[in-house]
């Protein structure tokens, strides 16, 4: 099974970056990126994905409301949910929405692609 990945963040960098390392970690993944939590909706409206991985904040609506949005249309995607911004209410409100991992930035990337190994199906 080719596991489908979607990032979510406006840092074109770090997209950059995490959807390279993805790729290198999962060479026969697909791995989709979109900008704001709208353009990621939209790609999971058209596109049955296996994890999110998504920013907090970013313009537009923030990451929870994405996270609203995921869980309608699929509630068995697995989220990691990424934030520079983190806090204890954010926390418990990410637990209760069922965000797999939550991630504060930076990060480190060995750490992520562990947990993106344990949250794909069929992966090593």
């Amino acid at each position: 099974m080719t596991a489908r990945i979607l990032i979510v963040d406006d840092e074109e960098n770090l997209v950059y970056f995490l959807k390279e390392a993805l790729l290198f970690r999962f060479p026969d993944g697909c791995v989709d990126v979109a900008y704001s939590g709208e353009e990621g909706l939209s790609r999971l409206a058209v596109n049955a994905y296996d994890l999110i991985i998504a920013d907090y904040r970013m313009p537009g609506f923030d990451g929870v409301e994405l996270i609203k949005g995921v869980r309608y249309l699929d509630s068995r995607t697995s989220i990691i949910l990424m934030t520079a911004y983190g806090s204890e209410e954010l926390g418990e409100e990410v637990k209760r929405l069922g965000v797999a991992r939550y991630f504060g930035k930076p990060f480190d990337m060995d750490e992520m692609l562990l947990a993106v190994s344990q949250l794909l199906p069929d992966s090593e």
